[in-house]
């Protein structure tokens, strides 16, 4: 067993650590990380109004059946529910602008004018705008205020969670075309004596027209398919979000989060830009069957991890944090005590740098194997409806047990589970820190 580690820990530092790096650095990726970051103060709000207007208090054969919230919600649920609407509902026009900022800036660029170009590339392959008359309808007046006459109206079925994948490849296309142009001086430069801020926007002229000439065709032609370019991307990712929505595709997630840990790197931060699109896109889907009182389909959605697996951060280390504290070994007992109370918001870098668990081989074993058990078990408690689906986000410093209520729409077995993962991580890692023991008294 020590030499598959240390021929393991070999294997990590010369060819896992490199490799990782080169994608925690990676431009693209750092852009796409930071589009999300952006978006999501928007979005954990949005979630949380969604969350209040679909309370599980409507059904009349449930003891939690409310009269009075089913009445408040007749009257004013449609418009409580707009923040969700401007938030979740067009989550894409938030992460493209958070990628072209991002992405401009890593490159030198104006960050604000590159967000802008990106909005605009978004909305111009995925928002259709049209005049449509608007008929004397009693239902049209009450909801648009209009009555009669003619409106535009922008086809928004693309602005959520559906257009995310386009929002991604055409913001990186939009900002490779600007950095091309203005690093070819293909770009208006006004006169020094020119306020900055409208010297930047005269320099988005060149690219724009850029862009409609290398868009405006692609648009009609796939239209004329009947399509309209999110459609077809999203048909091209159709497999990959449904393999991703499996327990095999959680395990992989968790294994490469961990490798890297174990390397020093951090592995959330590192894959969070890859699975984030994926994760949000199932949490769409199950926040719309929840507005439409369907069944919620997908396992995988917004914070499953955060809920029941990452318990006191990567590792599922509020466990270790506890075992720690109950050490024999004064240099544990102490970074246990110490790493206690942030891991119960999912901050363990006290414990993963302070025990170490970083190049570790004792304790890496249940670092990576708790996490694997926890997805294992909460996975299969979802998918046989022991708990409920995740429909809401939360903040990722939410304790657990906190987050796993919350996000499912106070699912108490979800609260319940994930109470009982920690405490089996405490007993799983419990052992290994003995062992730890050990070891750290044989090198003194």
């Amino acid at each position: 067993m020590n030499k598959f580690m240390t021929k393991f820990t070999n294997f990590t530092e010369k060819h896992l650590m490199p490799l990782a790096s080169k994608m925690a650095n990676q431009k693209h990726l750092t852009a796409l990380k930071d589009g999300f970051v952006f978006a999501m103060p928007f979005l954990i709000v949005g979630s949380f109004i969604l969350l209040l207007v679909n309370l599980p208090f409507t059904d009349k054969a449930s003891p939690l059946y409310m009269q009075w919230y089913v009445d408040l919600m007749s009257a004013h649920k449609a418009n409580w529910v707009q923040p969700f609407y401007v938030s979740m509902g067009v989550m894409s026009l938030f992460v493209s602008f958070g990628i072209g900022y991002s992405l401009s800036n890593q490159y030198k660029l104006n960050g604000i004018t590159g967000g802008f170009l990106t909005l605009f590339t978004f909305l111009m392959t995925s928002a259709k705008l049209d005049w449509v008359p608007m008929a004397k309808d009693p239902q049209v007046i009450n909801v648009f205020h209009v009555d009669g006459g003619w409106m535009p109206v922008m086809d928004a079925r693309y602005l959520d969670a559906n257009g995310l994948f386009t929002a991604i490849i055409g913001s990186f296309i939009a900002i490779e075309i600007y950095r091309f142009m203005a690093t070819k001086k293909m770009v208006i430069k006004l006169p020094d004596s020119v306020p900055p801020a409208i010297a930047k926007s005269f320099e988005l002229l060149t690219p724009i027209i850029a862009i409609i000439i290398i868009l405006q065709p692609i648009n009609n032609w796939v239209q004329s398919t009947g399509k309209m370019i999110p459609k077809l991307i999203m048909d091209t990712f159709a497999p990959l979000i449904s393999a991703s929505d499996s327990l095999p595709a959680v395990l992989l997630i968790i294994l490469i989060v961990h490798i890297l840990w174990f390397a020093g790197l951090h592995g959330v931060n590192v894959v969070v830009a890859i699975i984030n699109p994926i994760i949000l896109s199932n949490l769409a889907v199950n926040q719309a069957a929840l507005q439409a009182g369907d069944k919620i389909p997908k396992i995988l959605a917004g914070g499953f991890l955060d809920a029941f697996v990452y318990l006191g951060g990567a590792g599922a280390t509020l466990g270790l944090a506890i075992a720690m504290s109950r050490s024999k070994t004064d240099h544990l007992r102490s970074i246990g005590k110490l790493g206690t109370i942030p891991g119960l918001f999912n901050i363990n870098e006290p414990i993963i740098f302070g025990a170490p668990v970083v190049m570790n081989p004792i304790l890496f074993i249940p670092f990576l194997g708790v996490p694997i058990i926890n997805a294992t078990i909460a996975w299969y408690a979802v998918k046989t409806g022991l708990v409920g689906k995740i429909v809401s986000l939360v903040p990722w410093t939410t304790p657990g047990p906190v987050a796993a209520l919350l996000a499912t729409n106070f699912s108490v077995g979800a609260l319940i589970l994930s109470v009982g993962l920690v405490i089996l991580s405490y007993f799983i890692y419990t052992p290994f820190v003995k062992v730890y023991e050990k070891s750290l008294e044989l090198e003194n």
